[in-house]
C-alpha cells in the first residue's frame, strides 16, 4: 500500500510531522503545496532526501487557502465555494483550470528541480467536471515519459461497512473519484487501485481504531491510505502519533508500482 501524506507546505508544523514520518519509513508518497509561497525551494529539496523510497507529488492547490501569489485564474475562484459553482456549471473553462495546473506543474519542477511523480487537488477538487477536464487536458500535452500517475478517490462503501468504517463522506467523495478512475483509465494514464483513510476529522479520537482497519483494506500495492499529519491541530496529531506508533511489515509499505 501507498500510505501518502497530504498538505506539506502548508504550516512549519504540518511539514515536520511529514518530514519525521518520511524518516521512520512510515509514508510511501507526499502531496506538496508548491502554490504556496512558503512551499520554497529550500523546503522542497529537503523533502528530495527521501525520494528514493516516497513518491513526491503535486498536491493541485485551486482554493484561497493559504494562497498568497497571483494565479492565472481570477483571485475569486480561488474560493471553494465559486469554484464549486463554476465548474460545475455548463460552459466551464477547461483550458483556464490546465493553464493554471500548468503553472503550478511548472512551480513544482522548478522548487523540486525534477517532475512530479504523481498529482492530485487539495479537498480532492481535481476531480470535478471542469478541473478534471482540464487536468486531462494538461496531461495529454506532455510527453509520455513525463507523465504522473493521478490520485482518484473511488472507494467502495461495502468494504469499510464489512469491517466498521465510516462511509458517508467515503461515499461522497467517492463519487467523484469513480467518475475519475474511469476517465483516468480510458485516457491510460495510471492510476490507484483504492482509496482509504477518509472519515469525519471531528471524530479524530477515533482514528487510532480505524487506521489498522484502512491498512487491512488496503492491501494492494497502488491501494493509497491518505493521512494529514500535523503537530498542532488535535485531528492531525492523533494522525501523526498513531503513524509513529505503527510499526509495518517489511515491504507493506511502498511506492506507485507502474506496470
Amino acid at each position: 500500500m501507498i500510505i501518502c501524506a497530504d498538505d506539506f507546505g502548508l504550516r512549519s508544523e504540518v511539514d515536520e510531522a511529514i518530514d519525521e514520518l518520511c524518516g521512520l519509513g512510515r509514508l510511501g508518497a507526499v502531496s506538496c503545496m508548491v502554490a504556496f509561497e512558503r512551499c520554497d525551494a529550500a523546503l522542497c529539496h529537503s523533502l528530495r532526501r527521501y525520494e528514493a523510497n516516497i513518491d513526491l507529488g503535486l498536491h493541485l492547490c485551486l482554493t484561497d487557502e493559504g494562497l498568497k501569489r497571483e494565479a492565472t485564474l481570477a483571485p475569486a475562484s480561488r474560493n471553494l465555494r465559486f469554484l464549486l459553482n463554476r465548474v460545475l456549471l455548463p460552459g466551464a473553462s477547461s483550458a483556464d483550470i490546465a493553464r493554471e495546473i500548468s503553472l503550478q506543474f511548472g512551480l513544482f519542477a522548478e522548487k523540486f528541480g525534477r517532475l512530479p511523480d504523481y498529482i492530485d487537488g487539495h479537498l480532492h477538487v481535481h476531480q470535478l467536471p471542469g478541473i478534471r477536464s482540464g487536468l486531462l487536458e494538461f496531461i495529454a500535452t506532455l510527453p509520455a515519459a513525463e507523465r504522473p500517475y493521478v490520485r482518484n478517490t473511488s472507494s467502495r462503501t461495502g468494504q469499510l461497512i464489512s469491517v466498521g468504517l465510516p462511509w458517508g463522506k467515503a461515499k461522497l467523495i467517492g463519487h467523484f473519484g469513480t467518475a475519475m478512475k474511469n476517465l483516468l483509465a480510458a485516457a491510460d494514464i495510471p492510476t490507484n487501485s483504492g482509496f482509504y483513510g477518509i472519515y469525519d476529522f471531528a471524530k479524530s479520537p477515533k482514528f487510532p481504531t480505524y487506521f489498522p482497519r484502512f491498512v487491512k483494506l488496503a492491501d494492494d500495492a497502488n491501494s493509497i491510505l491518505v493521512v494529514h499529519p500535523g503537530k498542532d491541530e488535535a485531528w492531525r496529531r492523533q494522525e501523526w502519533e498513531t503513524l509513529r506508533r505503527f510499526k509495518p511489515e517489511p515491504g507493506q509499505i511502498n511506492r506507485f508500482q507502474r506496470a
